[in-house]
């Protein structure tokens, strides 16, 4: 009979598997390195629902000696929900080995992270529908991207999330692609050229830069029946917050081995969905 085995295992440390788990996704993680983590600290004492109050505008004026009136600045009450789950388990001969041995663990952790990874990447990446309809480049009519003009349109995308100030010269810019139109920068001189001149100043896990832009990949976004999305923005647009719920032990019912299993929650939230900008495209 299958049964819990916490309280058998003396040698299982959940919290070394958690922060390995957490620590590959920080790392890897496509949509992670995209959004900021502001409300981290309200998930790590288990809220699961974070409230979020944010300014939408402050008075201003010329200054004449006086100020007459400062107002109030409203504001917008938004919540974050951390109502997105995934679970993900494996078996082990031996807990102890597998925890004293680094590439057993790791190669353990890398299965469990791909597993969560998909589930992150396709939830995040799916807020692009939040982009307001101005930033959105091929709303009505999907741009056909090629190596020759993929530069250009993604200039276009750039100039977007400038021209509501999302980008600034604090703020940095980023797009998440799918490997198809990856495969369109690596045929552009443009980009090849503007990836050699910025490989120092490129984030964690950035293929490039173009326009402005650290570019990153993954196959779990950004393409569907209908094409293509892009997707541009800053660190403002989304923030997110997760929580390793459970991380336990069991004993399997057809062998000597021992289960660990463990349940992921996450939630993220369009807080600033001007700082964000959508290509509609197909690839030929």
């Amino acid at each position: 009979m299958t049964q819990d085995g916490n309280s058998n295992y003396e040698a299982f440390k959940g919290e070394i598997w958690s922060q390995k788990i957490n620590s590959g996704l920080d790392k890897s993680c496509a949509m992670l390195q995209c959004v900021n983590r502001d409300y981290q600290a309200d998930a790590d004492k288990g809220a699961a629902k974070i409230n979020i109050i944010t300014p939408l505008s402050v008075t201003t004026g010329p200054y004449t000696g006086s100020i007459d009136s400062y107002g109030a600045a409203p504001s917008k009450k938004t919540q974050l929900e951390l109502n997105q789950s995934v679970y993900f388990g494996f078996s082990v001969p031996d807990i102890d080995q597998a925890q004293s041995n680094v590439s057993i663990m790791d190669a353990i952790v890398s299965k469990a992270k791909n597993a969560v990874e998909q589930a992150i990447d396709s939830y995040i990446f799916g807020l692009s529908a939040n982009a307001p309809s101005d930033n959105v480049i091929g709303a009505s009519d999907a741009v056909a991207l090629t190596p020759e003009n993929v530069y250009t349109n993604f200039v276009k995308l750039a100039k977007t999330l400038k021209t509501t100030g999302a980008i600034s010269a604090e703020k940095k810019g980023w797009v998440v692609i799918h490997p198809d139109v990856e495969e369109l920068l690596l045929l552009s001189s443009e980009f090849t050229s503007a990836a050699n001149l910025g490989d120092k100043t490129l984030s964690g896990g950035a293929i490039g830069k173009i326009a402005g832009l650290d570019v990153f990949v993954s196959s779990n976004v950004g393409k569907n029946a209908d094409g293509y999305t892009v997707l541009a923005g800053t660190k403002e647009a989304i923030t997110y917050a997760s929580q390793i719920k459970k991380i336990e032990t069991l004993r399997a019912q057809s062998s000597f081995d021992s289960i660990v299993r463990g349940l992921y929650t996450f939630g993220a939230l369009a807080i600033n969905p001007d700082a964000m900008a959508v290509i509609k495209a197909t690839v030929g």
